[in-house]
């Protein structure tokens, strides 16, 4: 039974990454509005009805390393141990990400190009608001008996979740060109340090 249900997940994993890719290289070519469901459905070898499976919309491709990315904190951060601060477990949990890089670039590159500022602004909010709650309940499981843990968790979960998405998106604003690890600690490291250099 085990084998057949890790089957499934690699053969579920392999369309998945087939559609976004058929996706992005689309999006690249003839722009995100003159693309149809139906047409990335049939690059990638599969019916509309899969391509839904997999993304609810189409701006779901362009959002889905984000998506793909929260699973895994939840995970790496809960292995991450004690001893560690707060900021290098979220550094260390984000670099522990088995992301494909180049994807991760096609569909930064796509986000900050092809769909307009609200949109992208809408989503990010939705996408900020789930790190920032997969974030939140971290800081409380870790720090139980901290006082008024309930609003400290709130505002850490908060305030590093901005500082992840903003990383990430200020990385594909400037073409994907600078080093992602560096922009991701640089951004945890402003609120390491209290906003230092504005101080």
């Amino acid at each position: 039974m085990a084998v057949r249900t890790n089957l499934h997940a690699l053969r579920r994993r392999t369309t998945h990454e087939a559609l976004r890719r058929a996706a992005l290289a689309q999006f690249a070519r003839r722009g995100f509005a003159n693309v149809t469901v139906a047409e990335l459905a049939e690059e990638a070898g599969v019916t509309q009805r899969t391509f839904f499976r997999h993304f609810p919309t189409k701006e779901a491709v362009l959002f889905q390393d984000y998506e793909t990315h929260l699973e895994w904190l939840a995970e790496a951060l809960a292995q991450r141990p004690d001893s560690e601060s707060l900021f290098d477990a979220v550094l260390a949990s984000v670099a522990s990400f088995p992301h494909d890089l180049e994807l991760v670039r096609q569909a930064a590159i796509a986000r900050s190009t092809l769909i307009s500022a609200e949109r992208l602004a809408s989503h990010l909010r939705v996408v900020q608001s789930s790190f920032a709650e997969v974030l939140t309940d971290f800081v409380k499981n870790r720090y139980p008996l901290v006082p008024n843990i309930d609003l400290v968790a709130e505002v850490a979960g908060s305030t590093l979740a901005a500082a992840l998405v903003i990383a990430v998106e200020e990385w594909g604003r400037d073409g994907c060109t600078g080093d992602l690890g560096e922009i991701v600690a640089a951004s945890v490291d402003l609120v390491r340090s209290g906003l230092a250099p504005l101080s």
